[in-house]
Order: C-alpha cells, then structure tokens, then sequence
C-alpha cells in the first residue's frame, strides 16, 4: 500500500516554487508543516502487494486491479539561523514533492545569495514502508511479501550563480530482504536466478531551469538521466525522462500540473522471458490545486490533487498504471 501511494502522491503542503529572490523563512527559529491528505488510489501491476494481486495464474498479464482509499499525512520541521542563510529540516523536501517525488529526509540547506543555494540531504531505509513479492514470478501460489528499502543521498544547487539554471544529483541504495525471483521456475539456472536480483546501486542525474511567461504563469522544464547497477544483469537499466512543470499563481490560489514521459532500457537479457530484453515506456501526469489561508485562517492551506501514470513494457508481465485523487487540510506552526 504505502509504495503504490508515494509513487504516486505528491502533496502541496510544502511547495513554494518561485523564481522571486526571498530567504528560507521569513523569520529565523523553528516550525512545521503537517499535511494530511485522505482520498482515493487504485492501480494494477504485478508488483503491487495487495492482496487480490496475491496469486498471479500465469507470466502473461500485468496483475490485478486493486483501490483502496487512503488516509496519508505529510510533514516537515525545520529551524532556520538567525541571518536566515542556513535551514536543517527533517521531513519532506519542497523540491521533492513540488514534481511529484516522495521521500523523507535529514538535510540542510544553505543560501549564498537571494536566489542561489545548496541543499545537501540524506533519505533513511524507512521499514514496513514499502514492500514487494519475494519471488514475484510464482505462478497459482500465493506470492510472499517481502520489505524493499532505499536509503541514500542528494546535492542540489539551485537558481546556479543566479542563473535559471539547478543540478541534483541522487544516489540511492535498493536492498531486497528475502530476494526469492524465479526460484520457483523449474529449469533456471543459478546463474539465471542470480541476473533476476534486484539488490542496485542507482545514480541520477537532473537539469532544470525555470521559464516565466508571465507574472502569474511558469514553466519548469527539466530532463534527467537514471542508471542502476543491480546484483542481477536482468535489473541493470538506463533511464532517460523529460518533465515539464506549470505554475500558476494567482492570490492564494496555485495550480501545478506535472507532466513526465520516461524511457527505460535494461541492458541484461530476462532468462524468465525467453531471454528478452527489457524495455519501458512511461508517461505521467499529476494535477494540483491549492488554496492558501482559506476563510481567513492563518497558516492554514487546502489542496485538491489527482495524477495518472501508465507504463508500456515490451514484456507485458511490467506493463502497469495508476491512479490517485484526494484532498487534503495543512497547518504550519510558527
């Protein structure tokens, strides 16, 4: 449940995307933001862990339908020094969540000039969070579940010597607790089940800049490059994506819409799949809505959000969509 909502959710509690020069707070000492969300998700992939999805009858589809309503808090701390030029935070990132990207974090942000600063954060594993099937090519059985945990890093360098232009570099590290892939499959090798390991090193790559058309209305453009080194040669891939996000402002009122399209090319043949290679398509889009101080009360925000994403596998077993629609109440604490 958790890992089919975060990659989907992203929540307005905390974006402040703008181009204007301001410092990391208005005023220096403590506060936090909480944010909770309740709403709808439903999606279908093979790699979802509900429980419909739990027997699979055969490799030849992409799993079962599955939704369920969601209750979803997000949140932030942060304390920012008195010179208002050096934030530490604990939570959500605002760069993160402002392009549909969810994770908690252990960072600190430094400001060198009125627009240019570096963000420097650390991501835990997080347990019980998220979660996969052991060996999810086991067929008229029930599939087990196991944890799947990332930890890793980012450095950022936003708004570069005042110039539109921000680079972000992510490293994370992907561990399988009870990695089980294709020890059900009679006539693999060991050397085929060691290619399906999922245990990766993964590196990406962002470029950004930030276009204003208006002085209500901006674009965002970015590209990235993702590439992963995996235990198993099946899970190496290089993944290529192109994003464009708009704002609009307008008084309290925000609207963002996030489009993505992405390309993955796995470099290591699938002995599970007749030794195909595998290859995906995805395209995303993720709509938000947020009124800011509603009826009046102060540090207060309200959203509306909905987003959609489909991925075309080539091998139709990784084919997978999803959806998500919800509301949500946020309060900061100053």
């Amino acid at each position: 449940m958790f890992k089919r909502v975060s990659s989907l959710l992203c929540c307005s509690m905390l974006f402040s995307f703008t181009a204007d020069a301001r410092p990391l707070a208005e005023a220096p000492g403590w506060s936090a933001t909480i944010n909770l969300n309740v709403g709808y998700v439903s999606g279908q992939n093979q790699f979802s862990t509900d429980d419909d999805n739990q027997i699979t009858d055969d490799l030849n589809n992409n799993g079962k339908s599955s939704s369920s309503a969601i209750v979803y808090p997000l949140l932030r701390v942060d304390y920012t020094t008195r010179d208002l030029k050096n934030q530490f935070f604990l939570g959500n990132s605002r760069e993160n969540l402002g392009r549909a990207q969810f994770q908690y974090e252990l960072g600190y942000t430094r400001a060198i000039s009125d627009r240019s600063k570096i963000t420097a954060a650390y991501f835990p594993e997080l347990p019980l969070l998220n979660d996969t099937w052991a060996d999810p090519y086991l067929v008229g059985s029930a599939r087990q579940k196991t944890d799947e945990n990332y930890q890793g890093g980012r450095l950022r360098f936003e708004s570069i010597a005042d110039s539109p232009l921000t680079l972000e570099y992510v490293y994370a590290n992907r561990t399988v607790d009870n990695e089980q892939s294709g020890v059900s499959i009679a006539g693999l090798s060991q050397s085929d089940i060691q290619s399906l390991r999922r245990d990766a090193n993964l590196h990406r790559l962002i470029a950004e800049t930030f276009v204003p058309l208006s002085r209500k209305w901006f674009l965002a453009p970015a590209v990235a490059y993702t590439t992963a080194k995996a235990d198993g040669s099946a899970n190496d891939f290089d993944q290529y994506t192109l994003r464009l996000t708009s704002i609009y402002r307008s008084g309290p009122h925000v609207f963002t819409l996030n489009t993505e399209y992405g390309q993955t090319k796995y470099s290591g043949s699938n002995p599970v799949f007749d030794m195909q290679t595998q290859k995906d398509d995805k395209i995303s889009l993720f709509g938000i809505y947020v009124f800011n101080e509603p009826f009046g009360w102060k540090n207060t925000m309200f959203n509306v959000l909905g987003g959609y994403n489909n991925t075309d596998s080539n091998i139709t077993f990784y084919d997978s969509k999803g959806g998500i629609a919800a509301l949500g109440f946020g309060y900061t604490f100053k």
